[in-house]
Formats: structure tokens, sequence, C-alpha cells
């Protein structure tokens, strides 16, 4: 079984970003922070930057301001000959207080709340992949049992003996 790898960038939205009225920031400027997110996911699995081809589904659940922290996750679920399926999450993680009588107080959110999420797939052409992976027998039932292990923590517990 594979993992598939998954990262984390966290940005400032800066003031510039802001596209509307009432300091708010378009939706366009979450999908390139999702391009970004899938660049580095391909950079990582594949040794090349692919292309983001498609979005099966994006939907923008919060606005998100200047100011604003957020923290962009993606992670592959899927992998095809040259596909790769991500999921993309955009969490805010901090925010301005809105206190009129301090500009500059921002609260940090917890839990931090997801502003966007979506599926999409990007493509890395056979030559251009450059990490060669080795596909793990599903019988041998040892790597299975260590993988195991690692994932319930019993591995670690095992190693304090």
């Amino acid at each position: 079984m594979e993992i598939f790898p998954e990262v984390k960038l966290r940005v400032r939205i800066s003031t510039n970003d802001v596209h509307y009225a009432g300091n708010l920031v378009d939706g366009a400027h979450i999908m390139q922070l999702f391009g970004d997110v899938a660049t580095e996911l391909t950079i990582r699995y594949d040794g090349d930057e692919g292309l983001l081809r498609a979005y099966e589904k994006v939907e923008f659940l919060e606005p998100v301001h200047g100011g604003d922290f957020l923290e962009i996750v993606g992670k592959i679920v899927n992998v095809g000959n040259t596909s790769r399926k991500i999921i993309f999450e955009a969490y805010k993680i901090i925010s301005s207080s809105k206190d009129k009588t301090q500009e500059s107080a921002c609260d940090v959110l917890a839990p931090p709340l997801l502003v966007a999420q979506a599926i999409g797939t990007a493509v890395v052409t056979k030559d251009k992949q450059r990490v060669k992976r080795t596909v793990i027998d599903s019988n041998d039932n040892e790597v299975f049992e260590a993988f195991n292990k690692i994932k319930s923590g019993e591995a670690k517990r095992m190693s304090q003996k």
C-alpha cells in the first residue's frame, strides 16, 4: 500500500490581494494557492511540476479578507498512469479581531475555519516522471504488518521495551 504525500502552505493574505469592497479577497486567489500546493505535491511525488489540468468541484464556504492568515492543505488521494487526484482545503487560521480601538489586533482561530475546498487532477506525463516507484506485492504480509504497527503506534511502544 502506497502512502501519498500531503503538503501545507501557510500565507498571510495581503491587502494587495483584496479585490472587492469590504476588504474581500476573490476566490481566484485561493485557486492560485491550490495550484501552488498541487505543484509542490507533484514535485514531491514525481520530481516534476506537472500541470493542474482540471477541477471536479470547488466550493467557497466563508469570506477571506486582507490580513487573514490561511493554511492551504493538499493531499494526493489517487494516482493513475499520469494523473494525480488531489483534495484541497483552505483554512483561515488567524483573522482580524475587528476591534476598532486596536486596528492591529488579531485572533487565532481555534479550531481553524474551513473557507474553501476543491478536488482537482494534476497530470505529469510519463517522460517527466523522474521518481520511479516499486509496487509492493500485496502478499508481502511482513511489510503490511510493519506498516500497520507504525500506523497504530505499536511500533513506537515496541521500541520502548
